[in-house]
């Protein structure tokens, strides 16, 4: 940076520096100039007054002793005081005129009357005195007859002499302005400069503390007001690295008390993961076992008496497999091992297939349920906006008595907002966002099963998260509830028509299965049902006895249907990989589980086999048989 910007960044209007200079040159310049204004003012006048006053006199000197002269008529002598008088004091004309105003005698340079306008004159009347000789020739005898006026005399001085001193007068005077000013400056200066690098010091210290740097301190003596401001500083910053020392280790006592009390929930939320990974394989087996044997009993029975009992087992597990798969859902969002298949479909089709759904449900508890008119077009996974819609309009049904249940849309820029409205109970505001945490249920103390798990509105939420949808709830205790979600708007255009759905066929008679499954009562539950089959099925407990039964069949199998969770430490993935490896093909393979924890259902996701879970439905296990064989057969035939 140049010189001149060095200054000129100094001397900035907005620094203490400019600042003191003005405030200290200011009033200095204005006395200054003030005083020499006077002074000078008053040498000025004193100058013109002693000039008027020497003329005054010359000329009454001059009236005093040019009468002899003139009674004499020595012309000699009145020129010879002309000239003394003009030379004494310095004069630029004397004359004297008679009573016809003629020039009787003069000294200096005598202009007429154009000339004169640069002089002060002075005049005066030349008197007879008392004592004169009465018989002077010139003048009457009697002096009480004739007139004593003898003539007149006139004085003349240079105004250009005043010129000349106002002149050197105002030169002294600003010279000795400058004077002052230069040395009130150079004090400023210098003071602004000392106070100025004081400022600078303690703004220095008070960016470094600003900066985190507590450790800085000022370094002024402590006397004055910048000193005091040096010794607050100082004092500020040992109170701020005091309280900083106090805060760190508060932070740090609560950083640990919370990471003892995270580690506590962690282990808490891990425990009871596995308690309900547990809990549901243990219940999901026994219930698979149930639900394979009242299958095989409904195929065998023909007695219609017994179809009823039979019907009424069957509803009872298929609400516990709704239950079940209830927790399984949470598990699959938590495990984050659900992906989304956004598409661009029409809404109002998928408010039809709803109504047909839940109508009858709602007529059973004499409710209205409407679906208004909605001609949009979404863009989002069909299938997990129908889930949150099954789940919202089921927990409306579910929890309102009288009334009824509206489900609408309204467009909201490119946005659709999908409400399902309901005038049930409502939710009170500090609890509308617990409702929405798995296993809460507001009005359903005695926890009846009919009422649900309280998993709907969590599954709602995670489901809401995973599409990026956002979801809202709206509520007031005894005047209904409305939940709704928005969802983009699709393009009409890119609505991709519906697939036509192929039958899977039969599996062909030839076929062997190989279920693995340490459970004896699955095993003869899975019997019994590939019997009503008429599928060769092949059952063992272990991997070492499925290799017994296939080495003394001598067949390879065309599916293996293997339970995940099988003993001394192995599962479902390793025997599968076991057999492929023995028999060298990659066989076709099911896994079955009934565990829902996250880090299991990540896993078999992650190995890329097909999940069913317990307990399943033969429908769909026969479905995926048929297809895994002929998908297998048909690549070998290829």
């Amino acid at each position: 940076m140049t010189a001149p910007r060095v200054w000129l960044r100094r001397l900035s209007p907005s620094s203490i520096r400019s600042r003191m200079l003005m405030i200290a040159l200011l009033p200095a310049l204005l006395a200054e100039f003030g005083m020499v204004a006077y002074f000078t003012s008053q040498a000025l006048a004193t100058a013109e007054k002693a000039l008027h006053a020497r003329a005054t006199s010359s000329v009454r000197h001059l009236a005093d002793a040019l009468p002899y002269a003139l009674v004499s008529g020595d012309t000699v002598l009145a020129r010879h005081l002309l000239e003394t008088e003009a030379r004494n004091n310095q004069l630029a004309f004397a004359r004297i005129t008679d009573l016809h105003g003629h020039t009787l005698a003069s000294a200096g340079d005598v202009l007429d009357a154009n000339q004169l306008a640069d002089r002060y004159r002075q005049r005066a009347r030349i008197l007879l005195p008392d004592t004169v000789v009465q018989d002077n020739a010139l003048f009457p005898a009697n002096p009480t007859v004739a007139s004593d006026l003898l003539g007149e005399v006139e004085v003349g001085v240079q105004l250009d002499q005043i010129a000349t001193f106002k002149r050197d007068t105002l030169i002294h005077a600003v010279l000795l302005m400058l004077l002052a000013l230069a040395l009130t400056g150079a004090l400023a200066w210098r003071l602004s400069n000392r106070l100025a690098g004081q400022l600078q010091h303690v703004g220095r210290v008070v960016g470094l503390l600003a900066c985190d740097d507590l450790s800085v301190r000022t370094h002024l003596p402590p006397e004055g007001e910048v000193g005091a401001l040096a010794a607050g500083v100082n004092d500020m910053a040992e109170a701020l690295q005091t309280h900083r020392g106090e805060l760190e280790r508060r932070i740090r006592e609560a950083t640990a008390d919370l990471a003892a009390k995270k580690d506590m929930a962690e282990r808490a939320n891990q425990a009871k993961s596995r308690f309900f990974a547990a809990a549901s394989h243990d219940l999901r087996q026994p219930l698979h076992a149930l639900s394979l044997f009242v299958a095989a009993l409904k195929a065998r029975n023909q007695q219609p008496e017994a179809q009823t009992l039979i019907d009424n087992i069957e509803a009872s597990t298929a609400a516990m497999e709704l239950l079940f798969n209830a927790l399984l859902d949470i598990s699959r969002l938590d495990a984050g091992t659900i992906e989304t298949h956004p598409v661009h479909f029409p809404l109002q089709k998928m408010f039809v297939e709803l109504e047909q759904q839940f109508g009858a449900l709602a007529a059973e508890k004499q409710l209205r349920l409407r679906f208004r008119p909605c001609d949009v077009t979404l863009y989002s996974d069909p299938l997990l906006i129908e889930r949150i819609l099954v789940n919202l309009i089921a927990n409306a049904i579910r929890y309102t008595d009288d009334g009824g249940i509206l489900v609408a849309c309204r467009q909201r820029g490119n946005l659709v907002r999908i409400s399902v409205i309901d005038t049930g109970r409502g939710i009170p505001p500090d609890q509308q966002e617990s409702v929405f945490q798995e296993f809460v249920q507001l009005h359903n103390p005695a926890r009846d099963r009919s009422k649900g798990l309280g998993l709907g509105l969590a599954i709602v939420s995670r489901l809401g998260r995973l599409l990026g949808h956002r979801v809202d709830l709206l509520s007031r205790p005894g005047h209904g509830s409305v939940f709704s979600i928005d969802v983009p708007s699709g393009e009409t255009r890119l609505i991709q028509p519906p697939t036509t759905a192929h039958s899977p066929g039969s599996i062909p008679v030839d076929a062997l299965v190989l279920l693995v499954d340490d459970e004896s009562a699955i095993l003869r539950g899975m019997a019994e049902l590939f019997d009503n089959w008429q599928i060769d099925l092949v059952t063992a407990h272990s991997a070492d006895e499925a290799e017994h039964w296939l080495t003394s069949l001598d067949r390879v199998p065309d599916v293996i249907v293997s339970d995940y969770r099988l003993p001394d430490d192995i599962d479902g993935i390793e025997v599968i990989a076991r057999l492929r490896q023995k028999f060298g093909q990659d066989i076709p393979a099911i896994l079955v589980t009934g565990d829902t924890a996250p880090d299991t259902i990540l896993r078999i996701s992650q190995a890329g086999f097909p999940l069913l879970h317990k307990p399943l439905r033969p429908a769909k296990l026969r479905a995926l048989l048929t297809h895994l064989i002929q998908q297998a057969r048909a690549a070998a035939m290829g």
